[in-house]
């Protein structure tokens, strides 16, 4: 929040005060000054709303353009140009752009983002804009906290430091780690995993905690949940959990011999969705906690919108489906896209009530109900071909 005030009381003594110095008198002092007290959630330069400030991320693979789509006001805003982009990742408030022909990744701040407080959340948007680059090429996994940002790719995590970010600066932060180490912020750790596999704890500043009996070779995508931290890996799944203030870790199998991949799901969310091959849909549901595997031929894009929530799949003839989670069945089906290119496929993003699908082709976005039988609620337009997509202020 950006203004502070007063509690009532505290107003109502001022002004006996103030009144018994106008009163009359040589003697009258001038009344002392009373400290304004911090309201509850307050973020220095930040503007608190009432309700979440939502926005997509989107950017041209063709121009390089990126832009800013406000889901309140449908305002477009022009963030600036990536030339050669070709992934984008997000962290709830950050938007990280990658080109692999330039070797490098853009930070953008889109200004809006939620902090969770455990039984309440509050809400927050500033001014938006390019933070900084990095000497990082291809799409990194994000993982991040109120101190640590990881980025991870080709098994190698840099970190960087959450407040300077805020402040509009890209700055390196955290133990320094060896090459084809990843790292994971989480309850207030690092979890490692190095080259030959072996998974750690750290601190912050690098001193190990402990030494979680698991394994997990050739690490690959991670996220954060409310039920522990997952990273992909050769093996299956690590899933890390906190119990009595100590990091546990176990291996969720596959429930095939592919890799998982990717995993797609809403902020937070404890289910989430792969798609390890053209054919299959992978759901994983962390309060169980296992894989299941459902038939889903041609299907291009998933993502998983919470333990109470169906898994939303986009097949490669434009038809969006909703399922159910534990048995794959179709709740719900609608023809959304005219045609799906596969050199620019459509990405599905999703919050706790409405979904976003990409439709390069006709250079917009759609936005979807997905508890109402999959309605398409609005066509935004944000003025580019949406070839890359994530959400903000989740």
């Amino acid at each position: 929040m950006t203004r502070r005030h007063r509690t009532a009381a505290l107003g109502a003594a001022a002004l006996i005060i103030l009144l018994a110095g106008c009163s009359g008198g040589d003697s009258a002092a001038e009344p002392e000054p009373v400290e304004e007290e911090t309201p509850h959630g307050y973020v220095e330069g930040a503007e608190e709303a009432a309700e979440p400030q939502l926005r997509l991320v989107v950017a041209d693979t063709d121009t390089g353009r990126v832009r800013l789509l406000d889901l309140l006001t449908e305002e477009v805003t022009e963030l600036g140009e990536v030339p050669g982009v070709d992934g984008v990742r997000g962290d709830g408030r950050f938007a990280y752009l990658s080109s692999s022909d330039e070797g490098t990744t853009e930070v953008f701040d889109s200004g809006v983002w939620t902090v969770d407080h455990g039984d309440h959340n509050h809400y927050y948007r500033t001014g938006s804009g390019h933070v900084g680059s990095l000497d990082l090429p291809g799409p990194a996994h994000v993982v991040t906290d109120t101190a640590l940002t990881s980025l991870t790719t080709q098994g190698t995590s840099l970190l960087l430091e959450r407040t300077e970010l805020e402040e509009g600066s890209v700055t390196t932060a955290g133990p320094s780690l060896d090459e084809g180490t990843s790292a994971h912020p989480y309850q207030g750790a690092l979890v490692t995993v190095d080259a030959e596999g072996t998974v750690g704890v750290l601190d912050r500043d690098g001193t190990p905690l402990a030494s979680p009996d698991a394994t997990c070779t050739d690490p690959d995508g991670a996220a954060v949940t409310r039920r522990g931290l997952v990273v992909g890996c050769a093996e299956g799944t690590l899933h890390v959990t906190e119990e009595d203030g100590e990091l546990e870790a176990a291996t969720l199998p596959h429930p095939g011999e592919e890799r998982a991949g990717p995993l797609h799901h809403r902020s937070g969310s404890s289910v989430l969705a792969a798609l390890p091959d053209d054919d299959t849909l992978w759901v994983l549901d962390l309060a169980v906690p296992e894989w299941r595997a459902h038939d889903q031929p041609g299907t291009v894009a998933a993502t998983a919108t919470g333990e109470e929530g169906p898994i939303l799949a986009l097949a490669d003839d434009g038809t969006l489906r909703a399922l159910d989670p534990e048995t794959g069945e179709e709740e719900a089906a609608t023809p959304l896209l005219d045609a799906v290119d596969p050199e620019h496929p459509p990405t599905l993003v999703a919050d706790t009530s409405r979904a976003y699908v990409s439709d390069p082709g006709a250079g917009v976005v759609h936005e979807i109900d997905y508890a109402d039988d999959l309605r398409v609620a609005r066509t935004l337009e944000p003025g580019i071909a949406p070839h890359l997509m994530i959400q903000t202020g989740r």
